[in-house]
């Protein structure tokens, strides 16, 4: 008998999905989190505005990171 992965399985009809975020803020606009689901799965990422609107222009913007998860 094959088994099917939980995420295939069509009679889980609900599911819940948690995010938690622990964000510091280096500078006004550079901002690093960490994001894990249940508590694993850690994962860092860098934020930062452009110089035009008083960041140092370090790492992707919000937005990027917004934009590119619409694409996914």
């Amino acid at each position: 008998m094959t088994t099917m992965p939980e995420g295939l399985n069509p009679e889980v009809r609900t599911r819940e999905i948690v995010f938690e975020a622990d964000v510091q803020g280096v500078t006004p606009f550079l901002k690093v989190a960490t994001v894990s689901r249940g508590g694993a799965g850690h994962m860092t990422f860098v934020s930062d505005e452009g110089p035009n609107l008083g960041g140092l222009g370090s790492a992707p913007t919000p937005l990027m990171y917004f934009s590119a998860a619409l694409a996914f």
